[in-house]
């Protein structure tokens, strides 16, 4: 056994030169040597799945990850590594009962936490994975990751008054990366929304924007909606416009854009009877129709609370 033991570690050695040389193919049937000289050394077929995970052949890691759970059951880490590639696979159930048998064996691995997070938000466990980010957060109670996840979850429920001190510090945090910061920006910005803080919302919605990745026309109507409520009407024509760029069939946009359009013609109407000594022709010096203003429909997580008024764009109790 220490003679094969001897043999792998010396294949394994070649594959990290070989690696390192750049020769992936040399390098592979290297691990694959090393693995057949030695089928029961779990740490050889370890570093076999990392060398196919990372070369991007997931199925054949699958298998050798299965295969090194048996040969070494109180080692973490491949069940840890076999629940990611499992998750990938949307092979969720699977996933999961890994990912236990590895935090079994390292409850407070950061890693395996993120993801039963993760799986539990899949699964609409909400209140688990709250629980799981908190966990997360008693190891390391700095982890951006978890705080961002934590806060979006308690957004979510309709919790944004203790998503707003999470968020906070993260948006000034120089340890976060800037898509970090710009997520816990944006996140701050719809949990003001939800408070229908608007000012406040629209000032941390346009921050995020400047930083935040694949912005979709979903996110400018948040921002359209956001400037509508706080009556700060230049911002939105332009976020209508970058949302109907993006999506010129975006529903809650268009209906965003015909009562603008429709707000628009009315001021002109009401300009004209000030100034025409016409008696009341046609609809000029008459009052205005109403506005169908239930035909805008917030974005998910600000559904109105109290009727919109036309003329303040603001949010009135019923």
């Amino acid at each position: 056994m220490a003679v094969r033991d001897s043999e792998s570690q010396e294949l394994v050695e070649q594959v990290r030169v070989a690696t390192e040389s750049g020769r992936q193919e040399q390098a592979a049937e290297l691990l694959k040597q090393a693995v057949a000289s030695n089928p029961n050394n779990a740490a050889v077929r370890h570093q076999l799945s990392e060398f196919l995970v990372a070369n991007g052949y997931s199925e054949e890691a699958i298998q050798q990850l299965e295969k090194t759970t048996v040969l070494a059951p109180d080692d973490p880490r491949p069940y840890i590594d076999l629940s990611y590639l499992l998750y990938e696979k949307k092979q969720y159930t699977d996933a999961l009962k890994n990912l236990e048998l590895g935090l079994n064996l390292d409850p407070t691995n950061i890693r395996a936490l993120l993801l039963k997070g993760e799986l539990e938000e899949l699964a609409g466990l909400n209140p688990s994975a709250v629980e799981t980010y908190h966990r997360v957060l008693q190891v390391e109670p700095y982890n951006i990751v978890s705080r961002l996840k934590l806060a979006a979850l308690q957004i979510k429920q309709g919790e944004s008054n203790r998503a707003t001190p999470i968020l906070r510090p993260i948006c000034h945090n120089t340890a976060a990366t800037i898509d970090q910061r710009a997520e816990a920006q944006w996140l701050l910005g719809v949990a003001y929304g939800s408070q229908q803080r608007w000012t406040d919302s629209v000032a941390s919605l346009e921050q995020a924007m400047k930083n935040r990745a694949d912005v979709t026309a979903d996110d400018w109507y948040r921002l359209a909606y956001a400037c509508l409520q706080a009556n700060e009407m230049e911002k939105v024509y332009p976020a209508v416009t970058q949302a109907l760029t993006l999506n010129p069939l975006h529903t809650e946009t268009n209906r965003l854009s015909s009562y603008l359009t429709q707000q628009t013609n009315l001021v002109n109407i009401q300009q004209a009877s000030m100034y025409t000594p016409l008696q009341r022709p046609g609809i000029i010096g008459q009052e205005a129709p109403p506005i169908p203003i239930d035909a805008l429909q917030p974005p998910r997580g600000w559904e109105r609370r109290g009727r919109l008024s036309i003329s303040s764009a603001s949010v009135k109790p019923e």
